[in-house]
């Protein structure tokens, strides 16, 4: 099948927004978006996760739809896994990833991509005690295949679609001034959503965000009339200004508040339903 949208797109977010569960998305949520996308509405989902990753939440998914994965970076058509376009960073720019995260009393993570096994590389004897523990936090809840290098010069990264970060918010924001210093990325600091504290800043190609991503598939697959849009974290900002209605989760901070045209109820309610449901009455 092929992912239409005769009547536009519905584009959301995964974690904090559609689910609570790292591995499942609520069945009722599902039942909704499934009846949606028989009516014609074309299904997105723009997540920071991997695909491998993103992939354990909605393996439920019985209809057809888009994901957006490692903040736009990739997208794949569903159920058929067909890549309809990537967008990743040249290998030559990983050394100025690691300057622009210099500092931070941890080293950066590099993801390989869908295409080559969505392998996470790392090296162990750059991360401090607390920064180790968090990285094994990571590796037992994604349960993604990490790699264990020296360098990156030294094997196979090859052009990855996404490098991560992580530290505290003031740590996050020195990093994210250096990044856009040096114009050759997106970077995007969200809330780890399951450890308190932490934050991450996900870092990609200058052309890759879930905004930039959404105008290409819309490029690819046509716009539709409507485009609805949903999330709860910064990386959501550009999804969110690119749709004619933008929904901000019960949780969000300020900044998706302050462009949103609705407030969804709480994820544990099952807020999106009711969010979509009210935006579908304003067509």
């Amino acid at each position: 099948m092929v992912v239409s949208c005769q009547k536009g797109w519905i584009a959301l977010d995964i974690d904090g927004t559609v689910t609570l569960d790292k591995f499942s998305v609520p069945q009722e949520v599902i039942d909704f978006l499934r009846g949606l996308q028989a009516l014609g509405w074309g299904i997105v989902f723009a997540t920071g996760r991997s695909f491998a990753f993103a992939s354990k939440a909605l393996s439920k998914l019985q209809f057809d739809h888009v994901v957006l994965a490692q903040n736009g970076s990739i997208a794949l058509e569903m159920p058929t896994g067909k890549i309809l376009f990537k967008k990743e960073i040249p290998s030559a720019h990983i050394a100025l990833v690691e300057e622009c995260c210099r500092e931070l009393g941890n080293d950066i993570l590099v993801y390989s991509g869908y295409e080559r096994g969505d392998f996470c590389f790392w090296r162990p004897e750059r991360f401090s005690k607390e920064g180790l523990a968090y990285v094994q936090l990571i590796q037992q809840r994604e349960h993604e295949k990490w790699k264990t290098v020296d360098s990156f010069q030294d094997v196979e990264v090859g052009s990855p679609p996404l490098i991560k970060c992580f530290g505290d918010k003031e740590q996050m924001d020195l990093a994210t001034r250096r990044f856009m210093a040096s114009g050759q990325f997106q970077v995007a600091r969200i809330r780890d959503p399951f450890v308190e504290g932490v934050y991450l800043l996900l870092v990609t190609d200058k052309r890759a965000s879930k905004g930039e991503s959404l105008l290409e598939l819309f490029r690819l697959k046509g716009r539709g009339e409507m485009v609805i849009a949903a999330g709860d974290d910064e990386n959501d900002l550009p999804l969110l200004e690119v749709a004619d209605l933008k929904i901000a989760m019960a949780h969000a901070p300020e900044c998706l508040k302050k462009v949103a045209d609705l407030i969804a109820p709480p994820t544990k309610d099952l807020g999106i339903i009711e969010a979509l449901k009210s935006c579908l009455k304003r067509q």
